[in-house]
């Protein structure tokens, strides 16, 4: 089954979102990297008139050595030492 006309643009356009069909009709499984990125799809789609049903989000994980990961990304900035504690405690609480 092909995804309703919004998921297929957003497909075209975004490379880390993946829409994979589920056994229920017009039901569609959509990762992406994280909730604020399903959050901003969930949105447009709202405003171009689609009504949504919608679950819990779950985090991917796969098997690393025998033991389940979750999805890491590291940040590296180069900012002047005056600023180390003001970016350090924003990336904190952007964190949580």
């Amino acid at each position: 089954m092909t995804p309703y006309p919004a998921l297929q643009k957003e497909l075209r356009t975004d490379p880390a979102l993946r829409v994979a069909a589920t056994g229920s009709l017009g039901a569609f499984e959509v990762s992406g990297r994280g909730e604020f990125h399903l959050a901003i799809l969930i949105e447009t789609m709202r405003r171009e008139g689609y009504e949504l049903g919608l679950s819990r989000p779950e985090v991917i994980t796969k098997v690393v050595d025998g033991a389940p990961c979750e999805p890491v990304e590291e940040l590296v900035i180069d900012v002047p030492e005056e600023s180390m504690g003001t970016v350090i405690e924003k990336l904190a609480s952007a964190a949580r």
